[in-house]
């Protein structure tokens, strides 16, 4: 009888498999059960119902239908589309209610120009208008986006004939706009009027560690380009296990306020306001270099002015009031308040509601329905009309 040469197999390595094989299994079963009291957690506890179910809706009969087509939009571009400089960029996307074309100037929402048939044969006058998800229009169709409505506004007196180009995506801060002006500017096209609309996501910038980030969500992409373990496990970020883990930190830490020291608040709105000045003083060298106007707007949101707030709108400030990112971004636009007083490069916005008792947020990112674009629209045409030769044009609000 010939005895086997054959070694056995190491028991050593069959450990080692069993205990990939336990983790991968603990680590569904975690995952599962996460879910699980998720669900459970927030049908106790539903929370704020943003988006379609705000009050800043109401009377509109494509809510519900639109955000049908957001949510397939957003599923259909979950991840950003690389652009050079930029970082990222919108995807195009066509629907009945959010157009996405390609253009000169990339991947930009469709304004509906409300031109008449005058302009047919006479000369146009071509904006852009660069800002972040606000001027790109997300909660809105096409027809309700801010370029959308300052169109209508531009457009509804002789000699109208403005043509606007919605250049805001998603996220931009204003030295990403700064790189899309410039980049635009290289292709050889040339607008009559340069509007920046601006001020959440350059104080939203303010709230991450040290100085302002150069662009929203800079530790985590930094971490991919510089290939760090951190960047290896960010996937863990989108596991309900995590998320589950941060409801019940939450609730231990509901009643905590993580503001940073005044003397840190004060240096971070410095900052941000530095930053931003120093980009709208390059927009406007630009527009001396190559003609055309430049209008710079600080935008409304819940940190700034004293809307009269429906009890919707008091919800989304009592969700964040006590938050430290809420506390900077309420020190960046005072700050910016002060600094238009003293400074021609750019209007403060953010008190263009103090007298609106209307519904006008619809969550607590200080995105805004169709009327609260009509009226931020509505007192932009009026600075921009003024300023262009139109001063009769703008003369009461929509």
């Amino acid at each position: 009888m010939i005895e086997s040469t054959r070694r056995p197999y190491p028991v050593f390595f069959s450990y080692i498999g069993y205990a990939i094989f336990s983790i991968f299994l603990a680590a569904a079963i975690l995952e599962l059960g996460s879910v699980a009291v998720r669900n459970v957690y927030h049908w106790i506890h539903p929370g704020i119902q943003q988006g379609p179910a705000s009050p800043a809706y109401q009377g509109y009969p494509w809510v519900q239908e639109f955000w049908k087509e957001e949510y397939l939009r957003r599923g259909t571009v979950f991840e950003d589309r690389y652009v050079p400089f930029l970082i990222w960029g919108e995807k195009p996307f066509h629907g009945e209610y959010i157009n996405i074309d390609e253009s000169f100037m990339g991947s930009l929402r469709r304004t509906v120009n409300s031109l008449g048939p005058a302009c047919d044969q006479a000369p146009r006058k071509v904006i852009w208008m660069f800002g972040g998800s606000t001027v790109f229009g997300w909660g809105v169709p096409d027809t309700e986006t801010i370029p959308s409505n300052l169109s209508r506004e531009l457009n509804s007196a002789e000699p109208g004939c403005f043509v606007i180009l919605n250049a805001g995506a998603e996220g931009y801060v204003t030295n990403q706009e700064l790189l899309l002006l410039v980049e635009a500017l290289k292709t050889g096209q040339r607008p009559d009027m340069v509007i920046f609309y601006d001020g959440v996501n350059d104080a939203d910038a303010a709230t991450a560690p040290g100085t302002p980030a150069p662009h929203l969500d800079f530790d985590r992409l930094k971490a991919r380009i510089e290939g760090s373990l951190e960047s290896k496990l960010d996937f863990l970020e989108s596991s309900n296990s995590l998320g589950l883990a941060r409801i019940i930190g939450g609730r231990f830490k509901r009643n905590a306020s993580f503001a940073p020291p005044p003397a840190e608040l004060a240096a971070r709105a410095a900052a941000t306001l530095d930053n931003y000045e120093a980009n709208l003083r390059v927009v406007k060298s630009l527009g001396q270099a190559y003609n055309f106007q430049v209008f710079c707007f600080w935008q409304p949101s819940l940190a700034s002015g004293s809307k009269p707030l429906v009890p919707f709108e008091q919800q989304l400030v009592g969700h964040i009031l006590d938050t430290g990112p809420f506390k900077i971004e309420r020190a960046v636009n005072d700050e910016a308040a002060r600094r238009s007083l003293r400074n021609a490069d750019f209007v403060f916005l953010g008190q263009i509601f103090d007298s609106v008792e209307e519904p006008l947020y619809f969550d607590y990112f200080m995105h805004l329905g169709p009327r609260g674009n009509q009226i931020a629209a509505h007192a932009i045409a009026k600075w921009v009309a003024g300023r262009a030769g139109n001063e009769k044009r703008i003369k009461k609000a929509p």
